[in-house]
């Protein structure tokens, strides 16, 4: 009899460790899908044993759709060129509002056509860590504000602009990757000041995106904004397509390259300021690699600079040169030209914090 009893015992416990393991594996929270494209700080080991973190979010590198079969919706898509991953794609999910990212998880929401969760402060790093790295950069440049960016800024009027009167315009340092947006829009939201759902609206594009090079094409981004809905503010680049496609014998204010782009900026404020723009903030570009646009861009710098100062509207000058100095190999991509990952929270807490010093959409 006490041999049976023992066998039940030794029978119900088995089912109890085995109940007990299943359970486990299926929400085993460091590895697998748990993670999928959940923000994460390359080296923090926050995507568990399978994913990587790419281009700031957890994920899988790919050749071709195949790869992400296994991944919920997933599909193969080009990449960011950014933490030396060889593979040119990575595995993403589309969408277009939130509720197409419940295949992923109910935590997932929708930002710039991808699907997203998690929050870009990653880490307990402090100053260490990216996020904390990027305050330092914004502090250093001048643009710091009461130096924190978790909560609208003191004695700031809140929520009188909302996010679809807030338009981005610029070219590829903001277009190729869009991530500068995407941290830009978290921070607003971590701050109260961008409600869950609501996103700014951004028309940088990766062509017809100089000032005055080959058309108009950042004044055309503006009138498409301006044609959908009011703008209040207008955050954006300009130029750097006129520096790196145009040409001058001599790199100076009296280089038609450089002055076309100039006086184009000049125009675009004044039509701004007409549509009833409230505010501009001007986000400069960090040197480019190349010595000759790099000429080019030095030449142009002061006259857009000079340009946004005596503009008919509020225009705040945010100059990622300085935030952009002795972070070049984390902060630009192979290309010398554009923002990675890391650069791209940089500059988008650099905007932030001038947003807070000046009032802008909080």
């Amino acid at each position: 009899m006490l041999s049976k009893v023992k066998r039940q015992v030794i029978i119900l416990l088995a089912a109890l460790v085995l109940a007990f393991s299943c359970t486990r594996e299926s929400s085993d929270p460091t590895g697998g899908e748990t993670h999928f494209l959940t923000r994460c700080v390359p080296g923090t080991g926050v995507c568990g044993d399978r994913l990587t973190c790419v281009c700031g979010v957890c994920t899988l590198p790919c050749t071709e759709r195949a790869a992400c079969e296994s991944l919920r919706a997933a599909q193969c898509v080009p990449g960011c060129a950014a933490d030396n991953v060889k593979e040119p794609g990575v595995c993403e999910v589309s969408c277009v509002i939130d509720a197409d990212c419940r295949v992923v998880s109910r935590t997932h929401h929708c930002e710039q056509g991808v699907c997203r969760a998690g929050s870009l402060a990653s880490g307990s790093g402090g100053s260490s860590g990216s996020a904390g790295t990027a305050a330092v950069a914004a502090g250093a440049a001048g643009v710091g504000g009461d130096g924190g960016t978790g909560a609208v800024a003191e004695g700031c009027a809140s929520r009188t602009v909302s996010a679809n009167q807030v338009l981005i315009i610029g070219d590829s340092f903001f277009a190729t990757t869009h991530q500068i947006t995407a941290y830009l829009e978290n921070l607003a939201r971590d701050a109260g000041a961008v409600s869950v759902g609501e996103r700014y609206r951004d028309r940088s594009s990766l062509l017809s995106n100089a000032l005055a090079l080959s058309g108009n094409g950042i004044e055309d981004q503006f009138d498409a904004g301006v044609s959908e809905a009011e703008v209040k503010v207008v955050i954006m680049n300009g130029g750097g397509a006129d520096a790196l496609l145009g040409s001058c014998d001599t790199a100076n204010a009296s280089c038609a390259v450089v002055a076309d782009a100039a006086a184009a900026a000049q125009t675009l404020f004044a039509k701004m300021a007409t549509n009833n723009v409230e505010h501009v903030l001007y986000a400069f570009y960090p040197d480019p690699g190349d010595s000759n646009v790099k000429a080019r861009i030095d030449a142009l710098r002061p006259l857009i600079q000079s340009a946004c100062e005596s503009a008919p509207l509020p225009c705040h000058w945010v100059d990622l040169q300085a935030v952009f100095a002795g972070h070049y190999g984390e902060y630009v991509q192979a290309d010398q030209l554009n923002p990675s990952d890391a650069g791209a929270r940089a500059s988008a807490t650099a905007i932030w914090e001038t947003m807070r010093q000046y009032c802008v959409a909080q």
